[in-house]
């Protein structure tokens, strides 16, 4: 299933990235712990050290409960929003989003919103998930400010780590969304 979202002159293409296109993932990961480090528990250096990232592996097995999505301008991949049918908080039925990125030059065109609607159509396909949690950190405004838009709702917080942990109740959204 591919999902298509115009902007403006734009026209983006997203999907589960397919198993042979875990490089163009590697890349575009690599690049947001560099450019982005403040963002992400994994730390830049030492996953230029892995031979395979974590994901690169599950792109690889092509699962339907954990997958990565990935917005596509003109076949590069710009965007990437992983998802995992498991949580650390927890709560049950509810898997969590993790590794949003997109690329500095595609920044403010709703990217991010539409690879949430991408996990959430495939995430609706798993039978024993019914909510999306995901942590952010409190001083990432714009991106606390996107998951408010989503309807994602503050779950708590961790002092420690400085995230907040939001949570959104996907099959509610969906039954009333038809």
């Amino acid at each position: 299933m591919n999902l298509i979202y115009y902007k403006k002159t734009m026209k983006l293409i997203y999907k589960k990235i397919p198993p042979n296109d875990y490089l163009n993932y590697r890349s575009l990961r690599l690049e947001s712990l560099k450019l982005n480090p403040e963002a992400f528990e994994s730390d830049y250096e030492e996953a230029l050290t892995e031979p395979q990232l974590h994901f690169e592996k599950i792109i690889k097995k092509d699962d339907a409960s954990k997958f990565v999505t990935g917005a596509y301008f003109e076949g590069e991949l710009v965007g990437i929003c992983a998802f995992v049918d498991y949580n650390n908080h927890d709560v049950i039925s509810a898997g969590t989003l993790i590794q949003m990125y997109v690329t500095p030059k595609f920044r403010g065109n709703n990217i991010c919103f539409n690879l949430i609607d991408t996990v959430t159509h495939y995430v609706l396909n798993i039978p024993h998930i019914d909510k999306i949690m995901l942590e952010v950190k409190e001083t990432n405004h714009s991106a606390v400010k996107v998951y408010k838009k989503m309807d994602f709702n503050f779950l708590a917080s961790d002092s420690m780590s400085n995230t907040l942990i939001m949570i959104k109740n996907i099959f509610v959204d969906h039954l009333y969304s038809n």
